[in-house]
């Protein structure tokens, strides 16, 4: 009895210190000559690579999608999660889509003196969890009961984010002066409830790097939100298509929306930007063999066609995830 009661305690001091950190290594090859959205089969991405530690007492599970984790999935102190580990990864090629973070969508599109549009009036086709952006199941358990969420330390970054811009930009594109990892501002991060293999609520939709805005010709850094009417907090903003039987209306939401699940980050004061405050993805509950507090949320990770970074120029880029979780 004071075993347990010592680890329940020591388990519960553990927090917001390297809980979970999800390590993503993204390679965009081919995207297509024209912005925002591709209709090209031959993108690819691989080198994608996952690393999580865990806490004493906390198990967690990465399944695909609509999975069921068995005993062996669930792992304690760290796992490794990469497409030659984990088959659902094999197929992932990262291309542009739209999604409100729970439902993703690949327009047909209308191309156009070297550029691409969403075509509204054509059917479109709903994007595919790990053929087309990134998509996993985490299951977290423990034998006592604990409130997760996603701490400030939480941040997408680039391998030598002192090297974005200039003559000597790393893995600089080829067409300016300029990093290809500059696609880490296009790309945007989503968790949502799962309950009896059934989505719920979206728990944070995350917009990781709004600092960054490819203008055309070069890429900007850290863009402010507002002060500057050329960007009228652009990149802070996140757009995306709703789409129903009849029809596909755009929609924006930004941070004066007011919809507490919308995220963008902020700088922190080491000068990264990161999640700007503790946001709770899952509580655990008690399950039917009442031995263990769990709960599932579904992790979506994809690069969105509507941002500016989504262009030829920054293909090939490359960029990490770091997710810090805390329990209370």
């Amino acid at each position: 009895m004071k075993n347990t009661t010592a680890s329940n305690r020591k388990t519960g001091r553990m927090i917001a210190k390297n809980l979970i950190i999800l390590v993503v290594l993204v390679f965009v090859s081919i995207l297509a000559m024209w912005a925002w959205f591709t209709n090209k089969s031959s993108a690819t991405a691989d080198g994608i690579d996952v690393k999580c530690d865990v806490p004493d007492g906390i198990q967690i599970a990465v399944v695909a999608p609509g999975a069921t984790p068995t005993e062996e999935d669930y792992v304690e102190g760290s796992i490794k999660i990469s497409a030659d580990k984990f088959s659902f990864m094999e197929d992932l090629v990262l291309s542009e889509v739209t999604s409100d973070g729970k439902t993703f969508y690949k327009p047909a599109l209308i191309q156009s003196n070297g550029f691409a549009y969403p075509d509204v009036n054509e059917a479109w086709d709903k994007a595919v969890a790990n053929e087309n952006y990134l998509s996993f199941d985490l299951y977290i358990r423990s034998k006592t009961s604990y409130t997760v969420s996603l701490t400030t330390n939480s941040k997408f970054t680039t391998l030598h984010p002192d090297q974005l811009i200039g003559e000597n930009a790393f893995n600089k594109s080829t067409e300016g002066n300029y990093s290809r990892d500059c696609i880490v501002g296009a790309t945007r991060f989503s968790v949502v409830d799962y309950n009896d293999k059934k989505e719920g609520d979206l728990k944070l939709l995350w917009i990781p790097r709004p600092d960054i805005y490819f203008n055309g010709t070069g890429v900007d850094l850290d863009v402010p939100e507002t002060g500057e009417s050329s960007y009228d907090g652009l990149t802070y903003k996140h757009k995306y298509y709703e789409v129903t039987d009849t029809s596909k209306t755009d929609k924006t939401i930004n941070n004066k929306s007011g919809i507490k699940y919308f995220k963008t980050s902020k700088v922190n004061d080491n000068g990264e930007y990161v999640l700007p405050g503790k946001t709770e993805i899952a509580v655990l509950g008690k399950t039917n063999d009442e031995k263990f507090y769990t709960k599932c949320v579904r992790c979506n990770m994809w690069v969105d066609g509507e941002d500016s970074e989504d262009r030829l120029a920054l293909v090939k880029g490359k960029f990490q995830i770091y997710l810090d979780l805390t329990i209370k």
